[in-house]
């Protein structure tokens, strides 16, 4: 029984560790424990029920310590509070479930298949595939959450993550899982060489950067200068009319300040303006008159429809300037923020203002604007649509998005959405612009470098002057395709380095 219970929290803090550490680059020994506790404690075990349960824990843990931040957005209206301390354990104990597959696919495969050394690379390969299997898996199912994947820990560097510009965040991710796996699995065997692959992956996603302009085309470059808002406005005070005006004073005071007659694309964060803004033209005329004539203002707000009898609400993404105004939709909406699922049972979990649920977007996610001669494509996005991946058959030369990360306060919750936003802008080889009403606001290059950024609860600005050039990553252009050849490579590559280590076993013999 003691026994029993001193296992089960073994996983449970391999989970916790692995989770809390995956935020934080300095804590990359504890995120390596993590794996090895649950992996070598797998390994051990034959397969029953105790594994549902030791994987369950494990990814409980993982999920409790690495996105708690889920409650946060509860904690600030007061009829939410007595909602949070479910949350807080429903949204681990639902997605813990995850790990309890791998936990069971991998013990049925080590029973059949001891991790000895015949075939040793082989068999680390199929195990790194089954701890794949569950991230991908919760990446794509139910809408997906692609948060917190093995690939993001590389993110405090661009010359790791260049290589996603190749294989994508999933083709990384599977990567570092399989460098985990084998590190972890010579430890377990307690071979020397564990040495010798704890270094060969960093050293190799740094080789690979030399190769960083491989496949990037500079002939037509245009410079523009950006200008990214940040007004800090309270969640509590964000929707409520009587600070409507204040916040729009902040705003374009933010927007104008330290300006000349230079062309200028300014930012705002989503929903800076708390109105239906197509049905707003005085509200337009107004900022049209507050703004000097050389901006370009791309601002998130509300957007209605009405079709017969039907209204549909969108949370839109606008560029105004001058006599044009464009506009994208969101489509992937955020459950409970901007509509209830089951509405009928879980109507009283809804968090914004409001009764009416948003409508998903069909257009296309491309916009455009003019910038002095120069007529400038870019993808734009809103909120945690940047964590997901989207493919264009035009060429873009710009990533923006627009969020309110005020709802997830002073938390890893910001860092996390930021760090996956960063693998868009990397995929598809162009600079990354995140206008974020309370941070992290940033501006990056297309390999994923932050030349500029305002953290958590400042208010200010950043400008920069971005270079734009007609990028096409390898990716991009071939897209989920170089994940099934990446994997179908290093199949192959671990199977003929297991025949090759066999055939010089038996030459050796005779």
């Amino acid at each position: 029984m003691l026994n029993s219970i001193h296992s089960n929290a073994k996983f449970l803090l391999a989970g916790l560790l692995t989770g809390f550490s995956i935020s934080f680059p300095y804590l990359l020994p504890l995120f390596f424990l993590g794996n090895y506790l649950f992996l070598t404690g797998i390994l051990k075990r034959k397969l029953n029920f105790y594994n549902f349960i030791q994987g369950w824990l494990f990814g409980f843990g993982f999920f409790l310590s690495s996105m708690h931040w889920i409650i946060y957005p509860f904690l600030i209206y007061e009829k939410h509070h007595a909602i949070a301390p479910f949350i807080l354990i429903l949204f681990p104990l639902l997605l813990g479930t995850f790990y309890s597959i791998t936990s069971i696919l991998i013990t049925k495969f080590v029973e059949h298949y001891k991790v000895n050394s015949s075939f040793f690379f082989s068999k680390c390969f199929v195990i790194s595939i089954l701890f794949f299997s569950t991230e991908f898996l919760r990446s794509s199912i139910f809408g997906g959450l692609p948060f917190n994947l093995n690939a993001h820990i590389w993110v405090f560097d661009e010359k790791f993550i260049k290589v996603a510009s190749y294989v994508g965040v999933f083709g990384l991710s599977f990567l570092t899982i399989y460098w985990i796996t084998l590190t972890n699995l010579l430890i377990y065997r307690k071979s020397a060489s564990f040495l010798f692959s704890l270094f060969l992956f960093p050293t190799l996603l740094i080789s690979i950067n030399s190769f960083t302009y491989m496949n990037t085309n500079q002939d037509q470059n245009e410079n523009i200068l950006i200008r990214v808002v940040q007004p800090n406005i309270q969640q509590k005070q964000k929707w409520n009319k009587v600070f409507f005006q204040d916040h729009i004073d902040r705003l374009i005071k933010l927007s104008t300040i330290n300006t000349d007659d230079t062309e200028l694309v300014v930012i705002w964060p989503e929903a800076a303006l708390t109105v239906y803004l197509n049905e707003e033209d005085d509200l337009i005329n107004y900022l049209k008159r507050n703004l000097k004539k050389n901006i370009t203002l791309i601002t998130g707000s509300l957007r209605r429809n009405f079709e017969g009898n039907n209204v549909k609400v969108f949370n839109s993404f606008y560029v105004i300037r001058e006599n044009a105004i464009s506009f994208y939709d969101k489509k992937r909406l955020v459950p409970f923020g901007e509509f209830i699922p089951l509405r009928f049972i879980f109507n009283f979990f809804k968090l914004t203002p409001g009764e009416t649920d948003f409508s998903k977007g069909d257009g296309k996610n491309i916009l455009s604007f003019k910038y002095l001669e120069d007529k400038i494509f870019f993808e734009p996005s809103i909120c945690y649509e940047s964590i997901f991946q989207t493919f264009n058959l035009s060429k873009i030369k710009l990533f923006i998005n627009i969020t309110n990360d005020a709802w997830f306060g002073n938390t890893t919750g910001p860092r996390q959405h930021l760090t996956a936003s960063i693998f868009r802008s990397v995929e598809k080889g162009v600079p990354f612009v995140r206008s974020a009403n309370s941070g992290i606001s940033v501006i990056a290059n297309s390999n994923g470098k932050v030349l500029k950024k305002m953290d958590l609860n400042q208010i200010g600005y950043l400008e920069s002057k971005l270079t734009l050039s007609d990028n096409s990553t390898f990716f991009n252009k071939y897209k989920s395709f170089v994940l099934l050849l990446l994997l179908t490579t290093v199949m192959i590559l671990n199977l003929v380095i297991d025949l090759l280590i066999k055939k010089r076993k038996s030459l050796k013999i005779k």
